[in-house]
């Protein structure tokens, strides 16, 4: 059996979510330096029309994708709760099943 078959599905939930997260900041960080690199280099007489919105546009993009990787551990959190409540109630219940019933 593969860890695959043997992860639940909270414990595959929380992986992918947590390496999405990692490269949602990593293109966070790309935004950013994208539109850093852009504000320093493109002179003040083409910072204008299309080329103005386009900046303001990558800018605001840079902030939604840094939001969705906060949300995203937060995501993380919960299934990390969820997770130890779930070993928590398994443990419990192995606890009741190996002292038998009216024990």
């Amino acid at each position: 059996m593969s860890a695959r078959n043997t992860a639940t599905p909270i414990a595959t939930a929380n992986k992918k979510t947590r390496r999405i997260q990692r490269e949602l900041k990593v293109a966070g960080a790309e935004l950013g330096l994208t539109s850093t690199a852009l504000g320093r280099h493109l002179p003040p007489s083409v910072k204008h029309g299309d080329v103005a919105h386009a900046l303001e546009q990558n800018a605001a993009i840079e902030v939604k994708v840094q939001e969705a990787a906060d949300e995203l551990a937060e995501v993380s959190e919960l299934l990390d709760e969820e997770a130890a409540q779930r070993a928590r109630l398994e443990g419990e219940l192995a606890l009741a099943q190996r002292a038998g019933p009216g024990k």
